[in-house]
């Protein structure tokens, strides 16, 4: 059975993941994919249509990230502690958010 500490560790663990997910989706992502259409591979009149395709789909990805966070930080291997998997969690992020970043900088300078 798990103290009232241990479980305040775990949502904070787990909802400051979920936030960040949905801020890589909502902000850096979108606005990746604004470049990418409009920008780097310009698609004439199919680029708006794509583009909210995809935004539909990312906020359905986020909805999958969201109910899966907390089942993935749970369940990993017992061997790894709470903050190694946090930490995993955040490293994942940092990837993404790079990739995001690195996208949008590319559609600035072309």
């Amino acid at each position: 059975m798990e103290t009232r500490w241990e479980r305040v560790q775990f949502l904070s663990s787990e909802w400051s993941l979920i936030i960040a997910w949905m801020l890589a989706f909502g902000l850096i992502w979108r606005q990746s994919l604004l470049f990418i259409f409009f920008v780097i591979f310009p698609l004439g009149d199919a680029a708006q249509f794509t583009y909210i395709v995809s935004i539909m789909l990312m906020t359905v990805i986020s909805v999958v990230v969201m109910t899966m966070m907390g089942t993935w930080i749970q369940r990993r291997p017992e061997s790894h502690s709470l903050l190694r998997r946090w930490l995993v969690g955040w490293a994942w992020f940092g990837m993404s958010t790079a990739i995001g970043y690195a996208i949008i900088l590319v559609g600035i300078n072309t």
